[in-house]
């Protein structure tokens, strides 16, 4: 009995530190479709309910969050995963409000969300730049860059 139960906490560390090895690979794929996914659908979200000029911060702040908790949870122990939090957070702040405003523009226009998008995302940039982004969101994608880093630097410890 006592070394069926010795075999037993063997297997339970190794597999504790097994789960904290190092994966940048699997933590970076992780963190990159985390970001597409939180864009995807914030910006989704953002450009049917029209632009008032406070979500961003909202959105931020859950963006960071998913793409921060994917690094350093399939990541695991890869010191330099907390700080792709911070670019991959940023950009995928800024592709929200991009494809927001391509919902926005679309519904307002015959053209579908897609085409907005790719066949005239120059006028997309044209309408976020001019019309959407502000100084408070230069802000919250600091505050989107920093929750990326701190979560998956937190997670991975």
């Amino acid at each position: 009995m006592r070394l069926y139960h010795c075999y037993l906490a063997d297997m339970i560390v190794s597999a504790s530190s097994a789960a904290q090895a190092a994966r940048p690979a699997r933590g970076l794929a992780a963190g990159i479709a985390a970001a597409l996914l939180g864009a995807l659908v914030f910006g989704f979200i953002q450009g049917k309910i029209g632009h008032r000029g406070q979500e961003v911060g909202y959105w931020a702040l859950c963006i960071g969050l998913l793409t921060g908790a994917a690094l350093g949870k399939l990541g695991g122990r890869a010191p330099l995963l907390a700080l792709v939090g911070i670019p991959l957070a940023v950009v995928s702040v800024s592709l929200a409000q991009l494809i927001g405003a391509a919902v926005l523009m679309g519904d307002e226009s015959s053209w579908p969300t897609t085409d907005t998008l790719t066949e005239h995302f120059g006028l997309v940039a044209d309408y976020w730049r001019d019309h959407i982004l502000g100084r408070n969101d230069i802000t919250f994608y600091a505050v989107a860059g920093a929750e990326g880093y701190l979560v998956a630097k937190r997670i991975a410890e």
